[in-house]
């Protein structure tokens, strides 16, 4: 019997994959800008500078996919405790209200 991996495992690794990526892709582009300027010192800060931008790019969008993630659970949580911690109201007496106002509906 195996376990289920958690369900934001895989954006994590490659989250860390892509900081590690653009880590070590800063590095080579630090190297290049200090060699000696020739056609493939200008290759290595291309090629170094284009996948430091693309890796960054990348792992800020998992970020942001990440956050969205554990808020949307968080939401789906609280949620799930007030609705098992009110009690239900007799007859549905309060349905359709939110704070003594009847829900009124926009049309657009």
């Amino acid at each position: 019997m195996t376990t289920a991996p958690h369900p934001t495992a895989r954006a994590r690794r490659s989250f860390w994959t892509l900081v590690v990526i653009a880590a070590l892709s800063m590095g080579a582009l630090s190297a290049a800008l200090k060699a000696h300027p020739s056609p493939v010192t200008g290759a290595a800060v291309a090629v170094s500078g284009a996948v430091l931008a693309i890796s960054l790019t990348l792992a800020a969008r998992v970020l942001l996919a990440l956050d969205h993630a554990r808020r949307s659970a968080r939401q789906r949580q609280r949620t799930s405790q007030r609705r098992t911690s009110q009690p239900a109201s007799p007859r549905g007496a309060d349905r359709g209200r939110v704070r003594g106002r009847s829900r009124q509906r926009t049309r657009r």
